[in-house]
């Protein structure tokens, strides 16, 4: 599978992952078979799984949302966290 990067947008819910001040972003790769269908879908469980991994107090959030994104430099990130399938992401500053 080719590396293939979204950006996640997640929030308690619509409006309020909108507002940069009350939501997250995270820069998620994804690499494994296992997250080759619904790409869209995956990055969010991906993210998810992440966000689970950084915050272990961290309740499910009521909105998430992916939009797949070209010409990241990878290498400006530091501080990856990696699932066991290979697929990784990043808490990345909000847009």
């Amino acid at each position: 599978m080719a590396e293939l990067f979204y950006r996640v947008t997640v929030g308690a819910d619509e409006a309020s992952a909108r507002n940069p001040m009350t939501s997250n972003s995270l820069l998620v790769e994804l690499v494994c078979d296992q997250h080759s269908d619904l790409l869209e879908v995956a990055a969010c469980d991906v993210a998810k799984k992440v966000i689970k991994e950084y915050l272990s107090t961290w309740s499910e959030p009521g909105y998430v949302a992916a939009d797949k994104v070209e010409g990241i430099p990878t290498w400006h990130f530091s501080e990856w966290s990696a699932l066991d399938c290979g697929c990784r992401g990043v808490f990345t500053t909000n847009q």
